[in-house]
């Protein structure tokens, strides 16, 4: 593994070559803040350098904390679309519409998760927003590639709204994604 840095941001690089396999790969990772605006990039690059194509799905935990709050019914996560096909959440979240609404602050033992679906073919549904309104925080999070896969997994301790996007990379190619997170404030949250 290596490491590149600035005063603005990192660079992760991994290389793999399997010749038995025949798979081989160049990935790297940059987190860039935004110069001037409550943001940070997550610039992705996979190069296949080896000889068989690279072919499946990949995501980022989004293992998100705000003000060290529980999940539970002063948060709600959005999407721009009507979530469809989840399964039952034990009395803990439910859909409503385009959102998670959480039932029950999060304790102990307790999980809240489903699959959510719902979003179409274009990359503009990659659109994930999670909101405080106790503590009036949020985060806005963008994707430039379509949704492939979208899992919600929270516990007492984090909300993770997994977004996954589809790779499918032959010989000699390189694939680019990207991800954008803006954090804000609420005007009007209740404190």
């Amino acid at each position: 593994m290596d490491r590149q840095e600035g005063s603005d941001w990192i660079r992760f690089t991994q290389q793999v070559n399997d010749p038995v396999s025949g798979y081989g790969y160049v990935y790297g990772k940059t987190i860039r803040l935004v110069k001037g605006k409550p943001e940070m990039l997550l610039e992705h690059t996979l190069k296949n350098t080896g000889r068989k194509p690279i072919e499946g799905n990949v995501y980022n935990h989004n293992f998100f904390v705000i003000d060290r709050q529980p999940p539970g019914p002063d948060f709600s996560i959005r999407f721009p679309f009507q979530i469809t096909g989840t399964r039952d959440m034990a009395g803990l979240a439910e859909v409503r519409g385009n959102q998670i609404a959480y039932l029950k602050t999060l304790g102990n033992g307790d999980t809240a998760a489903t699959q959510i679906e719902g979003f179409g073919a274009a990359a503009s549904d990659y659109d994930i927003t999670v909101e405080n309104s106790k503590t009036g925080a949020g985060v806005h999070i963008t994707g430039d590639r379509p949704l492939a896969r979208v899992y919600l997994w929270s516990v007492k301790t984090t909300i993770c709204p997994e977004a996954y996007v589809n790779l499918s990379i032959q010989p000699g190619e390189e694939s680019k994604w990207n991800a954008r997170y803006e954090f804000y404030t609420l005007k009007a949250a209740a404190r």
